[in-house]
């Protein structure tokens, strides 16, 4: 499918994007290895998933929600020339993947999906952590919610939810590890 710059635009289209997909459970650090991954590529776009359906009141159908509005955000940032686009959020099966890749099908992208793990102690830390910063005491909630995504998401193994990525070491180092197994830098 061509899409065409309005006249107002660059007229220089990237051939190719990458769509860099970050799953995994709360508080494993989807959210801060985005941030520094779009810091680290040029003409990149960070999409956080909750914030995309952060919105009142919920929609019927979550997910056809979050999909169809990545699909709108990065075939808009797409045609204006960015062609990087990191997307964090929890997806629960490969038949969503499957989704979100099908609807992207229409722009010339390739879609790299990531799993990010740690251990289960480290994960509920940087919970413990993050929580401790905050106003609002949302613990017991998040101690819960790990452990059910902890268990939908399983160890990642032939699970369709993404390459296994280990995010123990510090960002940087992570976004390194990252961009050398894209054959980004």
């Amino acid at each position: 499918m061509s899409h065409e710059l309005p006249a107002s635009q660059p007229t220089a289209m990237p051939p190719r994007a990458s769509v860099i997909v970050l799953n995994g459970p709360l508080g494993i650090g989807k959210s801060t290895l985005a941030e520094v991954l779009m810091e680290a590529l040029d003409q990149s776009v960070m999409l956080d998933g909750d914030q995309v359906v952060a919105v009142n009141p919920a929609p019927d159908d979550e997910l056809e929600y979050l999909h169809s509005t990545l699909a709108l955000l990065i075939g808009h940032h797409w045609e204006r020339g960015y062609r990087h686009f990191i997307v964090n959020h929890i997806w629960h099966s490969a038949d969503e993947l499957d989704d979100l890749r099908r609807r992207l099908g229409s722009f010339a992208v390739d879609v790299h999906c990531f799993l990010l793990v740690l251990p289960v102690e480290e994960n509920l830390q940087r919970i413990r952590l993050r929580q401790s910063a905050r106003a609002i005491d949302e613990l017991e909630f998040e101690m819960e919610t790990v452990e059910r995504e902890r268990a939908i998401l399983g160890d990642g193994d032939d699970s369709g939810l993404g390459e296994p990525f280990d995010v123990s070491a510090a960002p940087n180092e992570l976004v390194l590890a990252m961009l050398t197994r894209l054959a980004l830098r």
